[in-house]
């Protein structure tokens, strides 16, 4: 099961710049947290462009670890 977070643009507790799920309570997808550069809080990005949607909870990604090759 997903842990969902409700999302608070002014948290510092979620980590910069690495991807975690979001969502708007529609719609998920992937993104990063990130200091708002000439604005207050901070944002989710997608690559290099701020998202527009409003994110209204976001989760940690947590895939299970592969060792070796499996193929």
């Amino acid at each position: 099961m997903i842990e969902w977070i409700k999302y608070d643009p002014y948290s510092r507790e979620i980590e910069s710049h690495v991807n975690h799920l979001i969502t708007n309570g529609r719609a998920v997808g992937v993104a990063q947290h990130a200091k708002l550069i000439g604005g207050d809080g901070y944002g989710w990005f997608d690559g290099t462009l701020r998202l527009a949607q409003p994110v209204t909870h976001w989760a940690k990604i947590n895939l299970p670890e592969v060792s070796g090759d499996d193929s």
